[in-house]
């Protein structure tokens, strides 16, 4: 179940839907290839054309531990102007993270409130942030994320890691990034 949290977040870091590609997916540069790796068929399961997804993958507990998934993003146009100014200063990204819900909370459930923190990172000529996010009653451990952009003549580009172990985090999304953006 964290696990798919996760994965959800990952999703929501890209601040934008994923456009159509093809059937067969890629893997991700710098993770290791194969089992108990997967990669996901992205672009033909999401259709906005705000963003075009190069790759995606991801290793579950416990076959992987700790639990990670990676993906690299193209982002053009307004989309890729947004993110690049959450990736030089993820404040605002921070402080939504932590707003609660605008909604209604169900008869059930309250609504959870979070702690987020968020640290530069810079790589070279990427620069993006390290991020964690935990439930402010402590009550589970905080999931962590990274991501490392650079702008080209296309767009922008961004490597996204989110997983359970914070070093293990900082260090796929280095590595990645060396790899899939070609530093």
């Amino acid at each position: 179940m964290p696990f798919r949290s996760l994965l959800l977040a990952l999703l929501v870091l890209t601040g934008a839907g994923l456009a159509s590609c093809g059937y067969i997916p890629r893997p991700v540069e710098g993770v290791p290839p194969g089992a108990p790796w997967e990669a996901l068929p992205l672009r033909k399961w999401l259709a906005e054309d705000r963003a075009e997804p190069i790759a995606l993958a991801f290793c579950a507990p416990p076959e992987c531990t700790p639990g990670l998934a990676v993906g690299v993003v193209r982002l053009k146009g307004k989309d890729a102007a947004q993110a690049e100014a959450v990736l030089k200063n993820p404040a605002a990204l921070v402080q939504a993270l932590q707003s609660p819900s605008r909604k209604a909370p169900s008869r059930q459930r309250k609504p959870v409130r979070t702690v987020a923190h968020a640290q530069p990172l810079d790589e070279g000529s990427l620069h993006g942030f390290t991020i964690s996010l935990a439930p402010a009653d402590a009550s589970k451990q905080p999931a962590y994320g990274a991501s490392l952009g650079r702008s080209t003549d296309d767009g922008l580009e961004i490597v996204l890691v989110v997983g359970e172990d914070e070093a293990a985090v900082h260090r796929t999304v280095r590595e990645v990034a060396r790899r899939e953006l070609r530093l």
